[in-house]
């Protein structure tokens, strides 16, 4: 069997950094990425259908381009991403819209963020983080009321792998509906854990 080989196009190398890891614990297998990121939504929309001949040069089978939703209205972006995606090189491409931000994903389970972190106490986090204004700041917040001084500032780029590595997908399934569209793409592109 050939090695699954999917490309990633993201905000930035963070946000595929824990693509990553919520990907393996998705499908519990073995797979390689190869990754585009804009520094920010601003080029995922202009430059995504090059960075899809890129990837698909790279031998990537599927791409799915991640955008966050920011104070947009979701499914009206939703479509305008997929019809850039419907023009591309690529056959099976997926777009995926974290509402509001990534992080609200990684809110979803309070008990990684402590773990990840090291953090004195578990952070308290409403039951549904997808309706968090600013999930990333939020996110920064906790960290620094929770921690004791233990985690000087909350970096996305050095924490949220850390908490990808922890994190329940099924807590991020029953908390963040837009993560369906995710486990969409992993399940039928890389393949579906094993009960």
């Amino acid at each position: 069997m050939s090695k699954i080989h999917i490309g990633v196009i993201a905000e930035d190398v963070s946000d595929v950094d824990v693509l990553k890891e919520l990907a393996r614990k998705v499908s519990g297998r073995n797979f390689s990425v190869s990754q585009h990121f804009g520094k920010g939504c601003g080029p995922l929309k202009s430059k995504t259908p090059g960075w899809c001949k890129a990837l698909k040069a790279k031998g990537c089978s599927a791409v799915v381009l991640v955008h966050d939703r920011d104070k947009k209205n979701s499914q009206k972006l939703r479509e305008e991403l997929q019809v850039i995606m419907k023009s591309t090189v690529i056959s099976n491409g997926y777009v995926t819209i974290p509402a509001e931000e990534l992080e609200a994903w990684l809110l979803s389970d309070p008990s990684a963020i402590q773990r990840a972190l090291k953090l004195e106490k578990e952070p308290k986090i409403d039951n549904f983080p997808e309706t968090i204004n600013s999930p990333k700041e939020h996110l920064a917040d906790l960290v620094t009321l929770n921690s004791k001084n233990r985690v000087k500032i909350y970096c996305n780029t050095e924490h949220n792998s850390l908490i990808a590595k922890e994190i329940s997908i099924d807590k991020i399934d029953i908390k963040c509906p837009s993560f369906k569209y995710f486990r969409e793409f992993v399940e039928l592109e890389i393949g579906k854990k094993k009960a």
